[in-house]
């Protein structure tokens, strides 16, 4: 109560005291006085938002001037138009919004919700309508409320949200998987490319590190290695770093680590993965084939050295052998049958050459021709011992042949020369002599033809090219073993063509054994064959 300034006058009695002690801005009736409300609608419409009373449907009975400077439409129309409200709602608000409101009005329940209005010039103006709802004897009579504009912040949130998705497209646009971590370790950031490399499924960005790292430690083909380099990066989180990963899977990435940075402060580390699987295969091809070709240029150069070698070895004992035979003609002496043997024997090994040399451009070519018919190898295996015999004091030659006959589909001839080529070869690289055994057994539907020796053997490491073109084990020089590294290429595409398979079982030093196995004709075979 305020205090009354004593005026030297009685004090005032009943209600002359209750008006001098009633509330500021009142008159008697307790309503609000002329000069109060003046002062308050001013205040109101300094309000930075539209301050509003309406009734229970939405009819507004008040509206501050902020109204008319926000949206454009004078206060008359606020107050004379019964549904204002509604009618300038957006469209694509109108039903939601008015339902909202009205289902919080008749349960008398306070309300804040956001809307658009569209403003008399065409500009979609954000709301935010914060409501109180006044109730007697629990229905609602009155409303009101305050309506504040947020269009610069949905702007802004629209222009954020858009940057974010943005962000995100490029993020998962990107060919690199991408991975981002604060410094505690937990995982703020990651696109689609990172989960499709890891092969991770569900909500990876809600990981901590730890948790992801083992879920990829069975990924990895060295994660001990993996792990102590990343180590390393969180101990010292200012360095940058490359690495090569490889996957248990086959596949190879890529791997970039740098610190984030935010105003000058290490506040995470950015991780980039790149699948490199198909570059890295690609140089590796390339630089087989590299490989290949300087191998193919030494190859190609060692035979050349070895074919000028090996044909003039020959040549000059003809020659020889020819001057002798002519100076004898002309002195008129009678000719010794040796010496014609003897050149025969150089043409002889001269035309063996020429002859591998024309097998191996047809075997490249694909153009050896065969002539197949019904082969008794039994025969052909008597035959070819008989005629190994004669050919070297040194060697002892045993033939282990079954009694019954093993008969093939195949060129007689040609399945002759691998014999004898193996025969000769066994003969060649056994120089001190010893036992040559050749043996032909039946073993599950395929005839077996073995050739022994006890010569130099060869190594493990040679013996998967020992039937390549041109090759020569390194425990076989040319000046001790003639030849041009040809033999074995033959035989190989001779029986691979016959359906059949070559092989060696050899030990260093120990000797070798090569093995021949071809289909045997069965019983129905051999009737359709015969003419």
């Amino acid at each position: 109560m305020k205090k009354v300034r004593d005026t030297g006058e009685p004090p005032l009695q009943g209600r002359e005291r209750a008006m001098v002690e009633r509330e500021p801005g009142l008159d008697a009736a307790g309503d609000v006085s002329p000069p109060a409300r003046g002062g308050h609608d001013a205040l109101i419409d300094n309000v930075d938002g539209i301050v509003w009373e309406a009734d229970p449907s939405v009819r507004f009975i008040f509206v501050s001037k902020q109204a008319e400077r926000l949206l454009g439409y004078p206060v008359e129309q606020w107050l004379t138009e019964p549904h204002f409200w509604i009618e300038h709602l957006h469209p694509d608000d109108r039903g939601w919004a008015s339902t909202y409101c009205h289902s919080a009005v008749e349960q008398c329940l306070p309300h804040e919700f956001e809307y658009r209005m569209l403003a008399a010039d065409g500009r979609v103006v954000w709301l935010r309508d914060i409501v109180t709802v006044l109730s007697k004897d629990g229905r609602a009579h009155r409303l009101q409320g305050v309506m504040v504009d947020v269009t610069e912040q949905h702007q802004a949130q629209e222009r954020l949200e858009q940057t974010v998705s943005l962000l995100e497209a490029t993020l998962d646009s990107t060919a690199d998987g991408l991975l981002v971590v604060d410094r505690d370790g937990h995982i703020t950031a990651c696109n689609r490319r990172f989960e499709q490399l890891w092969g991770l499924t569900g909500p990876t960005a809600c990981m901590h590190d730890a948790t992801l790292l083992a879920a990829v430690r069975e990924k990895l083909k060295a994660p001990d290695a993996f792990f102590s380099r990343v180590q390393a990066l969180y101990e010292a989180p200012w360095k940058e770093s490359f690495d090569i990963i490889e996957l248990r899977n086959g596949r190879i990435l890529e791997r970039y680590s740098l610190p984030q940075r935010r105003r000058g402060l290490i506040t995470g580390r950015v991780w980039s993965f790149r699948d490199i699987t198909e570059r890295v295969h690609a140089q590796r091809t390339q630089e087989r084939l590299l490989a290949e070709a300087h191998e193919a240029i030494r190859v190609r150069d060692d035979f050349l050295s070895i074919a000028a070698h090996e044909l003039k070895t020959p040549l000059t004992p003809l020659r020889l052998h020819l001057e002798l035979l002519k100076r004898t003609l002309a002195a008129r002496e009678p000719i010794a049958p040796e010496r014609v043997d003897k050149a025969m024997a150089q043409v002889d090994r001269l035309s063996a050459l020429v002859n591998d040399l024309v097998d191996a451009t047809s075997v490249e070519a694909g153009r050896l021709k065969l002539q197949r018919e019904p082969v008794s190898l039994l025969e052909v295996t008597n035959e070819a011992c008989s005629e190994f015999r004669g050919i070297s004091a040194e060697h002892a030659f045993m033939c282990e042949l079954p009694q019954e006959d093993l008969l093939v589909m195949g060129d007689r001839g040609r399945l002759s020369q691998v014999l004898a080529n193996l025969l000769e070869n066994a003969v060649k690289y056994s120089p001190l002599g010893g036992t040559v055994r050749v043996s032909l057994s039946h073993v599950d539907g395929n005839a077996v033809l073995s050739v022994a020796d006890g010569g130099i053997g060869i190594s493990r490491e040679e013996q998967a090219h020992l039937f390549g073109r041109f090759f020569r084990a390194s425990n076989a020089p040319v000046s001790g073993f003639g030849g041009l590294g040809l033999g074995l290429y033959i035989c190989r595409d001779i029986i691979e063509r016959h359906g059949g398979h070559i092989w060696v079982d050899s030990e260093l030093g120990r000797g070798s054994t090569f093995h021949v196995s071809l289909p045997v004709l069965t019983a129905t075979a051999q009737r359709e064959a015969r003419p």
